[in-house]
């Protein structure tokens, strides 16, 4: 199997949706819908997301194609990122992305980041999306902890951690464009998600991950 080939046999159901590695056409379709002027979120806010701020659809578009393309070899370290489409009824509506960080598979720590489209916001499947890819990290690649990072006013992605069971453990001030922006670190340990109710309530089901975990078992 190639070294994008795992990926793409994975499959992460929730209620409502499927999580998958984006083929191409769906790739071209999720940087259109992110390059939409609005279809991710209100242009008062697009500060919260470092890709979005300042840029022009051109550049965001040609940005996201080249983001999730270079980040399909997950054996090129230190580091890896693995993305996910967020499918309802087969349409992509947005991306899920975990990621192990610099000193993977020593210190077992992931990231989460995600956005969905307008229409899919508010309805829960934010919160299942993230839970998909940490029932992947925790219960298949063994992480150690994951950790979450967001603006004090981006209320969406503090729900979203503090319904799965993440801890406030951080807080700092961000300097950016003469703005000073205050960002709350949560992390969430194994064993709490092992435990926890969010995961028995939203119950990921996993197939296809054997070769993805051999792939980042080293």
């Amino acid at each position: 199997m190639t070294h994008a080939g795992a990926q793409f046999a994975l499959r992460i159901a929730v209620d409502g949706a499927e999580l998958a590695a984006p083929s191409d056409a769906q790739l071209a379709e999720l940087a259109r819908h992110a390059a939409t002027p609005g279809a991710v979120l209100p242009t008062d806010q697009t500060h919260f997301v470092k890709w979005i701020d300042g840029r022009t659809p051109q550049q965001i578009e040609r940005q996201r194609i080249a983001r999730v393309q270079s980040n399909r070899d997950l054996t090129s370290r230190p580091g890896w990122t693995l993305d996910l489409a967020v499918l309802v009824d087969g349409v992509p509506v947005g991306l899920q992305s975990v990621s192990g960080f610099e000193q993977w598979p020593q210190r077992r720590v992931v990231g989460t980041t995600s956005w969905l489209t307008a229409p899919f916001q508010g309805r829960g499947l934010g919160t299942r999306a993230r839970a998909a890819v940490l029932e992947l990290a925790f219960a298949h690649l063994d992480a150690e902890a994951a950790k979450s990072w967001a603006l004090e006013e981006n209320t969406a992605s503090t729900t979203v951690s503090t319904t799965l069971g993440y801890r406030f453990v951080d807080s700092h001030v961000l300097a950016e464009d003469g703005r000073e922006l205050i960002e709350h670190v949560y992390e969430l340990r194994r064993e709490d998600w092992l435990g926890s109710a969010a995961r028995r309530r939203i119950a990921p089901v996993i197939t296809g991950a054997d070769a993805l975990v051999r792939q980042l078992a080293v």
